[in-house]
């Protein structure tokens, strides 16, 4: 009889153990799949792939800022105050067009007034499979309606420790929480300039480069990819103006695709990809590659491919004042001029 008795009590303290700690997450919710934020408590915005789908559920906005860690440096501060708008940043570093389109795609279907959507798209990418995913071990219980399977919420060590935790040491030390525009910035993190840029970078050099390009199979990926991961939406919610632009990588990007003789077969991608994105009139498409200028500058880099906060900031200028815009009349002079510049620059001296 004792050990009956002794087993229902530790039954009852393992249940009222697990209920305290799952209803310790679900008041706190420190990735927001519950409510918004709780104002006593002061929230550390961290972990993307966790928290970005809370914020488009319970979060006031009317805009979208979103793309790889090539958004991460933009302030959605300047972004309201240049367009009007009460924004919300939710970068994917490392994100493929597939992730990313389905993270605003989620957020659409919720929020039908969006009025715009600030997209990089990352050139990197554009010869990608539709379907392609550099994390595939992503939190879909936290993107789905499903509450049976909230308990990898609930009791999840990560989610109670840095979660919960971080939230506690905010409060405790009186630190606000996290804007959107701190909110995954790295700026003050890193250094630019060249030696930064060209610390990691290896360079095998080529003699007699065989120039790579666009085959069919190239232009099938690149359809389907745009089709279905950049248009789809912009023919669903027609009402929401889509300002796409396409990351300006710096010079030694550009370098890497000298040597692998790629760089007529990715502007030629580019190419075909503008065109599609031309058709459609809620789409502004924006590109600075042809701000040789900034390209070549390598103090706008922190490593070859992503940008300053001070060239997020410009681009956010650029883009209110609709410069650097491509339209059905210019695109085609943007493409003949980047294609002779880029084939004939002398990367020799980017190492001199």
């Amino acid at each position: 009889m004792k050990e009956k008795k002794y087993f229902k009590i530790l039954i009852f303290l393992i249940t009222l153990f697990l209920i305290i700690i799952g209803g310790t997450v679900v008041i706190i919710d420190p990735y927001f799949h519950y409510h918004k934020p709780l104002k006593f408590l002061s929230y550390r915005l961290g972990n993307q792939r966790y928290i970005n789908d809370g914020i488009e559920r319970h979060f006031g906005y009317d805009s979208i800022i979103t793309g790889t860690s090539m958004t991460e440096n933009f302030k959605s501060s300047l972004f309201d105050k240049l367009f009007n708008s009460n924004s919300i940043k939710v970068p994917f570093s490392g994100g493929s067009y597939k992730e990313i389109n389905d993270n605003l795609k989620r957020a659409l279907k919720r929020k039908k007034d969006i009025k715009y959507v600030l997209r990089g798209l990352d050139y990197r990418f554009i010869i990608q499979d539709s379907e392609y995913m550099e994390y595939n071990n992503l939190p879909n219980y936290l993107y789905d309606n499903n509450f049976l399977n909230d308990y990898k919420y609930l009791f999840n060590k990560e989610v109670i420790i840095k979660g919960i935790g971080g939230i506690f040491a905010y409060t405790l030390f009186e630190k606000n929480i996290t804007t959107f525009d701190e909110y995954s910035n790295w700026n003050n993190k890193y250094q630019s300039g060249k030696e930064n840029v060209l610390r990691n970078y290896k360079r095998n050099k080529k003699e007699n480069i065989i120039e790579e390009k666009l085959k069919k199979k190239d232009i099938e990926i690149i359809n389907e990819n745009i089709e279905k991961n950049v248009i789809s939406l912009v023919k669903k919610y027609p009402n929401t103006k889509f300002i796409y632009f396409i990351t300006p990588y710096s010079i030694v990007y550009w370098d890497q695709l000298k040597q692998e003789g790629k760089i007529e077969k990715q502007i030629m991608a580019e190419k075909y990809m503008i065109e599609k994105l031309l058709k459609y009139p809620n789409i502004e498409l924006y590109s600075f590659f042809n701000n040789y200028e900034m390209i070549c500058n390598l103090d706008n880099y922190r490593d070859p491919g992503h940008y300053m906060g001070n060239v997020s900031d410009k681009i956010l200028y650029w883009i209110f004042k609709k410069e650097y815009q491509l339209t059905k009349e210019n695109y085609e002079e943007y493409i003949r001029k980047n294609l002779e510049f880029y084939k004939n620059y002398n990367y020799d001296s980017i190492f001199e």
